[in-house]
């Protein structure tokens, strides 16, 4: 009895310590797609205007380029809308353990600038992509940051 409680004891001991070590680290996931808008300002402008953003949003930035004109914020746990997974044939929202950090590209154009926003993600889980949702908030508080003349609302939605 004693040694069967011994053998017991061992195994417990030798499945607790191999549960304590890490089977799976995430890895930066290299494919990361940007969702892009154009404003009429300036670049110095439109920069201050994404830091703004970025800033309201719960965004730290942790990196910018002025050479080369980009922002990249730290590393931030994705939310339950963020981030999805395409299964059978369906969104799968909700997936947890992973963390994104948004990079923000600041391009000047012809009397406009155009901002990219992409997210790039570190998980465990596969095929985890951005629904664009995180992205889409940035740009939407940029516009709102460099609207400067009285926005005409009609039935249709917004006219700039």
């Amino acid at each position: 009895m004693r040694r069967e409680l011994n053998i017991i004891f061992a195994v417990l001991a030798l499945a607790a310590a191999g549960c304590s070590k890490p089977l799976v680290t995430a890895k930066v996931d290299p494919n990361m797609g940007y969702v892009s808008k154009s404003f009429p300002a300036g670049t110095a402008e439109t920069v201050a205007a994404v830091k703004w953003a970025l800033k309201i949003n719960g965004y730290s930035v942790s990196n910018e380029s002025s050479q080369d004109m980009t922002i990249t914020t730290t590393w931030a746990p994705t939310t339950s809308d963020s981030h999805a997974i395409d299964f059978f044939q369906r969104r799968d929202y909700g997936v947890n353990g992973a963390y994104h950090q948004l990079e923000v590209q600041v391009s000047p154009e012809e009397g406009r600038t155009k901002v990219y926003v992409g997210s790039r993600l570190k998980t465990i889980v596969a095929r985890l992509r951005s629904t664009g949702i995180e992205e889409k908030k940035i740009l939407n508080e940029v516009g709102n940051y460099l609207r400067t003349s009285e926005p005409t609302v009609t039935n249709l939605g917004l006219e700039e």
